[in-house]
């Protein structure tokens, strides 16, 4: 997931592998391969949110001369600009050209690396679920299915992957979703572990961060790229950012209708959490970035994510911020976070973490 152009995916590589390190371990990243005699056991089936995109085609490239389109040719530029960053950050601080033939362990996840039905490029691969003949030993760590379920599955590829899981002699997961996939899967023991990115404590990287240029006061809307694209959504966030004096303000990902898209590397994305007025995201690390740094914020579900941003908010007791519809932001706006609490959950998961690793690697 390494290789994911995803503010997200590198900050749970980056603090999967420094704990492992502080371990006594050497830590290097093993790429994920396209299987192709796997991947056809899907039969082209594949799960889609249409309506979580910008519609494509021709009807998309007519709707997309609007209003927006110099921001949308702006926008462009920058994206290489962000692209660029996360590959200074690959290199500077996950030393992803360092390659061995052989490895004592291969450790799967963090992140989606169970989601076969709503995968990456490499489609299915049985690789993510223990085929890994370079590593004597492997084991999982907060593996997610993310929006799969194991009753989708076509029986070939449940086959598959129960053959494949046979090779994993630790198993943990990071929601109740994955938990349950796994355990239909195999009988072995399962650990539930939390998000390299709670329970990593960021705080000296993040000092260390210095800030781009910022406006005076903000609104962060993190998401993917244009997925904050209905004109309800646009509209009431606008209106809500200039009733309360924010500007808003796109990391990570670009949003057409937003100016302000300030790129960053990882560590001061979290600093520009830190630093918001409020945050608005609707992505499973956005509500992590969130968590830990932002003041006031807002989680907007939607149903790709909806399994994995509940099971996650009731883990770490951010359940109040969570909206089902955008205009829930005025309220979430009122609400305080409970930080006590929340620190004492990543607390006692921080050593349940280094408890699990420590046994299993």
């Amino acid at each position: 997931m390494h290789r994911v152009d995803n503010m997200g995916s590198l900050l749970q590589s980056f603090g999967l592998k420094t704990i492992i390190e502080k371990l006594g371990n050497e830590v290097e990243f093993i790429d994920i391969t396209k299987r192709n005699e796997d991947n056809e056991l899907l039969r082209g089936y594949k799960q889609e949110y249409h309506e979580e995109r910008e519609t494509t085609g021709l009807i998309g490239k007519i709707k997309k001369i609007d209003r927006f389109t110099l921001n949308r040719l702006k926008i462009k530029k920058k994206n290489l600009e962000q692209s660029n960053a996360f590959e200074d950050f690959r290199k500077s601080q996950l030393g992803i050209e360092k390659r061995s033939p052989e490895y004592d362990v291969c450790v799967i996840g963090s992140d989606e690396v169970f989601n076969c039905l709503n995968s990456g490029a490499w489609g299915f691969t049985s690789q993510l679920f223990g085929n890994v003949p370079e590593a004597d030993k492997v084991i999982t760590y907060a593996a997610s299915c993310g929006s799969t379920k194991y009753e989708e599955l076509p029986t070939r590829v449940a086959d598959r992957i129960r053959q494949s899981f046979e090779k994993v002699t630790a198993f943990s997961t990071r929601d109740k979703n994955t938990h349950e996939f796994v355990a239909k899967l195999t009988g072995k023991q399962i650990t539930d572990n939390l998000d390299p990115v709670l329970v990593y404590d960021f705080d000296q990287e993040v000092k260390q961060a210095t800030l781009p240029k910022m406006p005076e006061r903000s609104c962060v809307v993190y998401s993917y790229y244009n997925r904050v694209h209905t004109a309800n959504e646009i509209d009431a966030i606008n209106e809500f950012c200039k009733k309360h004096q924010l500007t808003p303000l796109a990391i990570g990902a670009p949003q057409f209708w937003i100016k302000d898209y300030v790129i960053c590397s990882p560590f001061q994305c979290l600093k520009i959490f830190a630093n918001a007025d409020f945050v608005i995201t609707d992505t499973f690390h956005g509500t992590i970035f969130a968590s830990k740094y932002a003041s006031r914020f807002a989680v907007l579900v939607r149903e790709s994510n909806r399994n994995k941003l509940a099971d996650l908010v009731e883990k770490i007791g951010m359940q109040d911020h969570l909206m089902d519809n955008i205009t829930e932001m005025v309220e979430k706006y009122k609400i305080s976070k409970n930080q006590g609490k929340f620190r004492t959950i990543i607390e006692d998961e921080q050593i349940k973490t280094w408890q699990y690793l420590k046994d299993n690697i």
